[in-house]
């Protein structure tokens, strides 16, 4: 492990832009928290994040993530004024353990960065160690920074930074107070700014072209953590379930990947024994399987007691055209809403700790959609103006249901494609009884998606309306 003691410099705060460093796009970051309340500790994180086998004083052994082999760099970040011990990291968070005495008690946070794939080992590593020097180091946070190389959605291997950071002030040889303007949301917001911001500047000092969006998708999609054999890693097996199911209740495809990849069908009992064994704690196992449960992916076969997926079906109902499949497996698909009902999905989204948002063409049709299916909506004026202000913007969370799509501007229905892709959120197109769901996570669209977006033909022949 390199142990590096930061200095302070002036390069620029999230406001300031430098000639030709215009944000492109959002790029991932994420940011989470260890809590006790949620069966975690900091030192079992700090082992994973960092590989390495660490001595925890409060269970009295040590916790081993060394045979986990994607380590591409570790070190430790400190600020000004922080005792020298605190570069060894079993002292750190052993130290930060015991400084909480709350039952419930917030250890950590964490961040998790995505490198462009453009970027050679120590190119990532000189974009993350100034990002995090310049966003926390500088205000005071120690930085467990470290970065893994594995491959992602898109196929490309490519490095994820994942950094555990101090939530108390450095006092003296010891910790202070809990900082709580840490964890205000315009943090957050101008993190993303800059991150996307070093990341173009990075990208071009080494001749490259700056990234349009790595996006979500280029996090998302790597294989669930296999667990540990033994009772003796039952700490360690915890906190790779609570990873597990992190990426579970973000991406449910991984979920239903997992389970056709032997056979075509699962039952529920399956599904939910499957989630059980890859989240922490019962908390985390009721949000994962409820989302899960509300993807726009999975399909209810016809028997009302097994499920398969889009994909599959869509598979099987292409074979069926051809001449090879039944009709009845054929039906089974129901389209890209899978044979629900507007109020139906609303009501599996919001069972899944989703917030649905609507948004219509004027504000008197937005009320009278609102009025029709209880989903609060405003003018698409109006939102795309808070959004310029940085104003009620997207989250992963939401579900934008967008009524009168076929009559926006392509300018306006752009920039709702862009700002779901942006962080991961889901976008509805609604036109009369019928919907189509698009993941905020895809990369494009898939053919029947084009299809339902572009204009469907109905039943005689007809050509129905373009949506988008």
């Amino acid at each position: 492990m390199e142990r590096r003691r930061a200095a302070f410099w002036n390069s620029g705060g999230p406001g300031e832009r430098r000639p030709g460093t215009e944000t492109m796009g959002i790029f991932y970051l994420n940011v989470g928290s260890v809590r006790r309340s949620a069966g975690r500790r900091a030192v079992v994180a700090a082992a994973y994040c960092s590989r390495s086998k660490l001595d925890d004083e409060g269970l009295g052994r040590e916790v081993d993530f060394s045979s986990l082999s994607d380590l591409e760099h570790s070190e430790i970040l400190l600020p000004l004024g922080a005792p020298d011990r605190w570069l060894d990291r079993t002292v750190l968070w052993n130290e930060i353990e015991n400084v909480e005495e709350r039952e419930n008690a917030q250890l950590a946070r964490e961040i998790e960065l995505v490198l462009s794939k453009d970027l050679a080992i120590d190119e990532g590593v000189k974009l993350a160690r100034e990002f995090l020097l310049e966003q926390f180091v500088q205000r005071g946070m120690i930085v467990d920074f470290n970065i893994h190389r594995t491959q992602g959605a898109d196929g490309a291997r490519r490095g994820y930074v994942q950094a555990l950071f101090s939530m108390r002030e450095v006092c003296g040889e010891g910790f202070g107070k809990k900082r709580t303007d840490w964890k205000e949301t315009k943090l957050l917001l101008n993190w993303r700014e800059r991150w996307a911001q070093l990341s173009n500047i990075h990208l071009r000092e080494t001749g490259r072209d700056r990234m349009i969006g790595a996006g979500p998708s280029a996090a998302r999609g790597r294989a669930l953590e296999p667990l540990l054999g033994g009772r003796e890693y039952e700490a360690e097996n915890h906190e790779l379930g609570w990873r597990n199911g992190e990426r579970l209740a973000a991406e449910p495809g991984l979920a239903l990947e997992a389970l056709t990849r032997e056979g075509g069908t699962f039952s529920r009992g399956e599904l939910a024994e499957f989630v059980k064994g890859n989240t922490g704690g019962d908390e985390q196992f009721k949000m994962a399987l409820a989302r899960v449960e509300a993807s726009v992916d999975l399909v209810r076969l016809p028997d009302g007691e097994g499920f398969s997926t889009r994909k599959l079906m869509g598979s099987v109902a292409g074979a069926g055209a051809n001449g090879s499949g039944s009709g009845r497996e054929a039906g089974a698909m129901g389209g890209g809403d899978s044979g629900r009902t507007l109020r139906e999905a609303v009501t599996l989204w919001e069972a899944a700790g989703l917030r649905v948002r609507g948004v219509g063409l004027t504000y008197e049709l937005a009320k009278k959609f609102e009025k029709t299916t209880a989903i609060k909506s405003v003018a698409v004026h109006g939102l795309l103006g808070r959004w310029q202000k940085k104003r009620e913007l997207l989250a992963s969370n939401d579900v934008l249901v967008v009524n009168d799509v076929a009559e926006m501007s392509e300018k306006q229905k752009e920039w709702m494609l862009k700002a779901a892709r942006a962080v991961a959120a889901k976008l509805v197109l609604v036109d009369g009884e019928e919907f189509v769901e698009i993941d905020g996570g895809d990369i494009g669209l898939n053919a029947a998606q084009l299809v339902a977006l572009r204009g469907r033909e109905g039943s005689q022949g007809k050509p129905k309306r373009r949506l988008w």
